[in-house]
């Protein structure tokens, strides 16, 4: 495998890595696991375009909203697109690090943006000051994550007002998308932070099954959106993009959704134990590596000591086959990489880190 500086995040599904430190999940579940009762019997025809009706309600549960705030989109990428058409001719501000798609489409939908920048010294915390003087009267759009890719931090209620504030202040017809695709992949014993769908009629969230359920393949996500009208113009944006949703996709959403407590509870334990492995590495490491301890997912963000050189380490990653998320990737710095520790088995976890130990040692 070869992995180089600008390798496209794209690496992360395409490539067949020895040891797969890249991917943002635990492992995939299967359909058996779903028990997803008759599927032989589902129905192949169209969908409705804004979403099953008993999975909208089954979303809107978890998140505490009524049913006719969901719509169900082919994951949250789509989510993300779906908003990202709201930004108009104005400017949309963006937090970064980010999940790249999100950078991407709007890039593609020729939007204006601004970035305001969390950095890994202050943990992955918005520094509100500026967030406040990127805003301007052309803002139409502000889009940020809790948990944030790639370090796992949580926005915290606090700084959701505060931002909120400083937008009716500049810019009152803004819309703030956060995207809480991590949200529920909380650790065992620690219940998944409150969601921010319906705390205010400019704020909307996303989310999907990809990340804490582990059923990317299933490409079932949300957008909750408060405003009748507005959800009503996203709605006819889906269908004449994409119609609806596979009729197969959503009846097994509803079968995972239907035991999400149960499923989360099992991944749950198996994030804490793989987040542990992770922190008793980096203790071992001599100061070579620092990281910033997740709040959520299974991601973390690990920076490089400065005597080290990120082109030679990755290189040596690469020659042993070891897929890590390059900074870069996330508009972060090239001393700084994501590390997904909950997709390998946890022994193979370990085996993974100590590729990363010996690859330090020789730069």
């Amino acid at each position: 495998m070869r992995q180089s500086p600008d390798t496209p995040i794209t690496a992360l599904i395409d490539s067949t890595p020895r040891y797969n430190l890249g991917e943002s999940m635990g492992r995939d579940l299967t359909v058996a696991e779903l028990g997803p009762g008759d599927l032989a019997g589902v129905s192949l025809g169209y969908g409705t375009s804004p979403g099953d009706p008993a999975l909208r309600m089954l979303v809107a549960a978890r998140l505490d909203v009524p049913g006719d705030q969901i719509l169900i989109t082919s994951g949250a990428a789509a989510a993300l697109f779906l908003a990202s058409l709201l930004q108009g001719d104005g400017e949309t501000v963006v937090g970064v690090p980010c999940y790249p798609p999100t950078f991407d489409a709007l890039q593609g939908t020729g939007a204006r943006i601004v970035t305001v920048r969390s950095r890994f010294e202050d943990g992955y915390r918005m520094d509100l000051d500026a967030f406040a003087d990127a805003l301007s009267p052309r803002t139409q759009l502000v889009t940020v994550a809790s948990p944030q890719n790639p370090s796992g931090v949580l926005i915290t209620q606090d700084a959701i007002d505060q931002m909120l504030a400083s937008m009716g202040r500049r810019c009152p017809g803004a819309f703030l998308l956060i995207d809480e695709t991590f949200r529920e992949a909380s650790y065992a014993g620690t219940p998944p932070a409150a969601s921010y769908a319906g705390k205010s009629p400019r704020v909307l969230t996303c989310g999907s099954l990809s990340k804490a359920y582990g059923t990317p393949g299933l490409r079932i996500g949300w957008l909750t959106v408060p405003d009748p009208e507005l959800r009503e113009q996203l709605r006819r944006a889906k269908f004449n993009s994409a119609l609806s949703c596979g009729a197969v996709d959503e009846f097994l959403a509803s079968a995972a959704l239907s035991r999400a407590d149960e499923l989360l509870a099992e991944r749950g334990t198996l994030l804490a134990q793989a987040r542990d492995i992770v922190q008793r590495w980096v203790k071992e490491q001599d100061g070579q590596v620092h990281w910033i301890p997740p709040d959520a997912g299974a991601i973390c963000c690990v920076r490089l000591a400065p005597a080290m050189d990120p082109e030679r380490f990755h290189a040596e990653l690469s020659r042993r086959q070891t897929l890590v998320a390059r900074g870069p990737w996330f508009h972060d710095g090239p001393d700084v990489f994501r590390l997904g520790f909950a997709y390998e088995p946890l022994d193979r976890l370990e085996l993974a880190l100590d590729e990363i130990s010996q690859a330090l040692r020789l730069i």
